[in-house]
C-alpha cells in the first residue's frame, strides 16, 4: 500500500531518499501511541520528517509537540521549518521556542548566578515586587499589557527565542512568563531536555502552560547525547572550595554556629579523603553520621538552619554557597540503589582541593516513567548506533527501531582504518607520539583541502602537536582547554578563511560536535585513538551496573559511548549531499570486532597500512 504523504504537513517539493522510511515509521509510531528509536544520519532531514507528521497528528487530535534538542542553536532550524510548513499550507501553526529561565532573564545579576541561586533570586524578587518585568507582565492573572502583547505574538509567524526576548524587553515585559503563556495555545513546544526529564523543572513547566505529557508527543534530538545528558542533571557535587565559600559568607554575616558547622563538615570531608590516595568510594552514613556525631545535631536540623542562613546571605548578595550546600546535603540523604558515592582529590599541587559527587548511574530511572506517560516519543540522531543500547539505557525496550542509510553518495565519502598506532595507555610515549606525527603529516602536507585532526585529550592533542608542526608547512591551529564562546567562534571564522589549513581538536572538545563546515570549509578529518573515560570508579561503577542490568558492562559504559563521540566528530566534514569528506581512524582498535560493530553501516572504509595513498587518490579532483 502507497503511503499517502498529501496527509502530512511536508514543507518541501521533494522527499529525499530514505526521508520517506523515515516518515512512515515516524507516522505508525504516534498512531500505535508507540516510541521509534531512529539512526537517521546527517542529511536525511529528520527535521522536516518528524514536525510534518508530529504536527498533524497534534492538531488533529489536540495534543502537543514538544521538540526537545540539546543545544540552543538548534532550536533556528526547527522553529525556521515551522515557518516553511505555516507558508506553504496557508496554516498558523502556534508555537514557542524557549530556553532555561535564567538564559531568558533580562535582569542584569541573571547571568552571574549558578542555577540554584538563580531560582531563589528571581522567586524573592518575584514575591516582593522587585522585577519590573514580571510586575508588568502579571499579579495574578496577566496584565493588560501582557495580554496584547500575547495576542500580538500569536498573530506574528513562528519566532525564534532571542526576537521573544528582545520583543518583551522592549516592552517591559517577563520573556519567560510571556512565553509559557504562549504555551498554552501552542501545538509545538521547543525547548531543553531539562525541561521534561528534570523531575523540579517539569512539573511548573507543564501545570504552567495547562499541559499534560498523555497529550504530549516528545521528539528528542540529537538523543545520542541524552543518557549522559540525564546522568549530569541528577548528579550532585560538593566541594571543598565551596565549603570555605560559605564559611567566609557565614563569618561575614555574623552566622557563627552555622560556621562552625560549615567549618565541621570540612574537618569530616579531610578526615574521610585521608584513607585514600586520589578517589574512594563513601557510604552516606560515613558523611551524615561523623557531621551528626561531632555536632550533636541531627542532619535535619543542621539542614535546616543552613538554608534559613543562606536565604538571608542571598537576599543580600544574590547568590550563597551555604544555600547550594543545605541542597547537596538534601539530596546526599535521600536513598538510591542506582547512585553511586564518591569522594575525591582533585585539581593540580598548590590548587588541590577535595570534593564528594552523588553520581546518577541509571538515567532510565528519569526517562522511562516521562516516555511510559507521554502519547508518543521519537528518539533520533545521526549516530544511535547501536539502537539496542539506548532502547535499555533509556528504558525503551518495547520501542521500535529503524537504521537508515545516508542519503549521501557513497562515492563521496571514504573512510580508512590505520591499525599500527594506538593510544593505548600501555604504549603511549614519544615514540607512539613521533610515529603518529610522521603519519598525519605524510597524510596531509601535499592536500589542498582543510583538515582536522581529533585526540582523545589535550595532553595527547599538545604531544603529537610539538611533533608535526616540525614537520609541516601548514598553517596550524590548535584548541586549548577552557575556550570561550566567543574564542571558539573567532578560531573557526580564521580556520575557515585559511584554506588548506590544519584544525588540531579534541573529540570532547568546543569542535567535535554542534559545528558545521559545509563544503569545502572541512575535507578530511583524522581521528586519533579512541577517547575512552579514565577508568576511575564512576567509570567502574558504570561498567557494574550495566554489566548487572544488561550483561554489556563493557559496551554500554566504557567502549561504545566513546564511538558515538568518534562518528560524531567524523561528521563534521559530511553536513549537506554536494559535499565529498574523507575519515581516517588511526588507532589499531578500530580493526577489532567489538569496535568494527559500532561503525555505522552505511560507511563504506578500507583497512590499510598506507592510508596517504588513498588520501592522495580520493583528492586528486582538488585544484
Amino acid at each position: 500500500m502507497t503511503f499517502d504523504y498529501s496527509k502530512l504537513l511536508f514543507p518541501y517539493n521533494e522527499v529525499r531518499a530514505y526521508q520517506d522510511l523515515l516518515i512512515q515509521n515516524i507516522n505508525a509510531s504516534i498512531e500505535s501511541h508507540k516510541a521509534l528509536i531512529a539512526h537517521a544520519p546527517t542529511g536525511l532531514g529528520k527535521t522536516a520528517a518528524s514536525l510534518s507528521t508530529a504536527i498533524k497528528h497534534a492538531i488533529d487530535h489536540d495534543l502537543t509537540v514538544f521538540f526537545l534538542t540539546p543545544r540552543h542553536t538548534q532550536h533556528r532550524l526547527v522553529v525556521d521549518t515551522i515557518k516553511a510548513i505555516s507558508a506553504k499550507y496557508n496554516i498558523k501553526i502556534p508555537v514557542v521556542d524557549l530556553v532555561s529561565k535564567q538564559l531568558m532573564c533580562p535582569m542584569p545579576v541573571a547571568k552571574d548566578l549558578n542555577r540554584s541561586d538563580f531560582i531563589e533570586y528571581c522567586k524573592e524578587i518575584r514575591e516582593k515586587g522587585k522585577c519590573p518585568y514580571y510586575s508588568n507582565t502579571r499579579k495574578v492573572e496577566l496584565s493588560e499589557k501582557a495580554t496584547s502583547a500575547l495576542n500580538e505574538f500569536l498573530d506574528k509567524p513562528a519566532m525564534h527565542t532571542e526576537e521573544m526576548c528582545d520583543e518583551c524587553v522592549s516592552k517591559k515585559l517577563c520573556p519567560y512568563e510571556m512565553a509559557l503563556e504562549l504555551g498554552k495555545q501552542s501545538k509545538v513546544v521547543v525547548c531543553d531536555y531539562f525541561h521534561l526529564f528534570s523531575d523540579d523543572v517539569r512539573k511548573t513547566f507543564l501545570s504552567k502552560m495547562n499541559k499534560d505529557l498523555e497529550d504530549a508527543i516528545i521528539i528528542v534530538d540529537e538523543a545520542h547525547n541524552l543518557p549522559d545528558r540525564i546522568r549530569g542533571l541528577m548528579t550532585y557535587r560538593l566541594t571543598t572550595n565551596s565549603i570555605n565559600g560559605s564559611i567566609r559568607e557565614l563569618s561575614t554575616n555574623g552566622y557563627e554556629d552555622e560556621e562552625d558547622v560549615m567549618r565541621l563538615i570540612l574537618r569530616v570531608l579531610e578526615s574521610l579523603i585521608d584513607s585514600h590516595e586520589r578517589e574512594g568510594l563513601i557510604k552516606k552514613e560515613a558523611l551524615i553520621n561523623e557531621i551528626t556525631r561531632l555536632s550533636g545535631l541531627p542532619i535535619d536540623e543542621i539542614i535546616t538552619s543552613l538554608v534559613t542562613a543562606g536565604n538571608v546571605i542571598r537576599e543580600e548578595a544574590k547568590k550563597s554557597y551555604t544555600l547550594a550546600i543545605a541542597r547537596f546535603l538534601e539530596s546526599w540523604n535521600e536513598e538510591a540503589s542506582d547512585r553511586l558515592r564518591v569522594i575525591r582529590r582533585e585539581g593540580l599541587r598548590g590548587a588541590e582541593f577535595i570534593s564528594l559527587t552523588y553520581h546518577c548511574l541509571n538515567p532510565a530511572a528519569h526517562t522511562q516513567p516521562i516516555f511510559d506517560e507521554c502519547h508518543s516519543t521519537i528518539i533520533m540522531s545521526g549516530t544511535l548506533s547501536p539502537l539496542t543500547m539506548y532502547s535499555e539505557v533509556l528504558g525503551l525496550k518495547d520501542a521500535s527501531t529503524l537504521e537508515l542509510k545516508s542519503p549521501f553518495p557513497q562515492e563521496n565519502r571514504l573512510t580508512l582504518i590505520y591499525p599500527e598506532t594506538t593510544t593505548k595507555f600501555s604504549r603511549r610515549g614519544d615514540d607512539e607520539y613521533e610515529k603518529m606525527a610522521d603519519k598525519i603529516n605524510k597524510m596531509l602536507n601535499n592536500l589542498t583541502v582543510s583538515s582536522a585532526v581529533f585526540f582523545p585529550s589535550y595532553a595527547i592533542l599538545n604531544s603529537v602537536y610539538q611533533r608535526f608542526i616540525q614537520k609541516t608547512g601548514k598553517t596550524v591551529f590548535s584548541e586549548q582547554p577552557g575556550l570561550s564562546k566567543e574564542g571558539k567562534q573567532a578560531l573557526l571564522d580564521v580556520f575557515r578563511r585559511t584554506k588548506g589549513s590544519v584544525l588540531f581538536a579534541v573529540v570532547s572538545g568546543s569542535f567535535g560536535e554542534g559545528v558545521d563546515l559545509p563544503g569545502n570549509e572541512l575535507e578530511c578529518i583524522i581521528i586519533v585513538g579512541i577517547p575512552l573515560p579514565v577508568p576511575d570508579l564512576y567509570t567502574k561503577a558504570l561498567i557494574d551496573y550495566y554489566q548487572n542490568k544488561f550483561g554489556k558492562g563493557w559496551d554500554y559504559g566504557y567502549v561504545y559511548p566513546a564511538l558515538t563521540k568518534v562518528i560524531q566528530s567524523a561528521g563534521r566534514c559530511i553536513r549537506q549531499s554536494s559535499d565529498r569528506g574523507l575519515i581516517v581512524l588511526m588507532d589499531e582498535r578500530y580493526a577489532w570486532k567489538n569496535y568494527l560493530k559500532c561503525i555505522p553501516t552505511d560507511w563504506v572504509y578500507k583497512v590499510t597500512k598506507e592510508p596517504e595513498t588513498h588520501v592522495k587518490e580520493f583528492f586528486k579532483h582538488q585544484d
